[in-house]
């Protein structure tokens, strides 16, 4: 049977709308189930590494955190010590310190009482006898007049206040003596006062950052 060209062009017709309309369905399943997305580019922003500064002070030194311990001292007695202070960070600081001292009475000899009036003092008497001076210090080489250990502490080590750059060591040079009272041979020699006693002399170190 001779298919005639209309019913041809109807039959193309029917297939071409059933094609449109299963490719809708298609469409619209995907919009249904699929995801959208805009153009996007990622990169990579600029980036970098910050380090803070140090600020690190070191005191080095026997005994560094004692400046002084006398014992079984004698009048004649001398004695230089030598310490450091240093800036081992990468910044600027600012030094400053204090000083503080105890002293007391180890025994109570017999001329120790004579000497001092019949009664030895619990404190002792030896810081009121000892001498300090500076030798040397960050601030200055020239030796300082020798001063009594109790006056001594009243003011801080010459340098206080001074600036230690970063990886800078500052040196202190100190001498502490006991003076010979050669007046009199008596046990009313103020050195008998002494005897028996002990002193030990402190010190604080503070390194602050200098703030612009």
């Amino acid at each position: 049977m001779t298919v005639q060209e209309p019913e041809k062009k109807d039959k193309r017709r029917r297939a071409g709308l059933i094609v449109g309309v299963v490719a809708a369905v298609i469409a619209a399943a995907a919009i249904g189930a699929g995801t959208y997305a805009a153009f996007t580019d990622t990169e990579s922003g600029p980036g970098g590494t910050q380090t803070a500064g140090t600020l690190d002070l070191e005191i080095g030194g026997t005994g560094f955190q004692t400046l002084f311990t006398g014992t079984n001292i004698a009048p004649g007695y001398t004695k230089d010590f030598t310490f450091t202070v240093k800036n081992s960070g990468s910044i600027a600081g600012n030094l400053t310190n204090s000083l503080t001292l105890a002293g007391a009475d180890g025994t109570c000899t017999e001329p120790e009482r004579t000497a001092e009036g019949g009664a030895c003092k619990a404190g002792g008497d030896l810081q009121d006898q000892m001498t300090v001076v500076v030798v040397s210090s960050p601030a200055s080489t020239v030796a300082t007049t020798p001063v009594i250990m109790t006056d001594f502490v009243k003011s801080p080590l010459p340098g206080n206040n001074i600036n230690l750059a970063a990886n800078t060591t500052g040196t202190y040079v100190l001498r502490f003596a006991l003076p010979n009272d050669a007046t009199t041979t008596a046990e009313t020699n103020s050195n008998n006062k002494v005897q028996g006693d002990t002193v030990t002399l402190s010190s604080t170190f503070n390194l602050v950052q200098q703030v612009p």
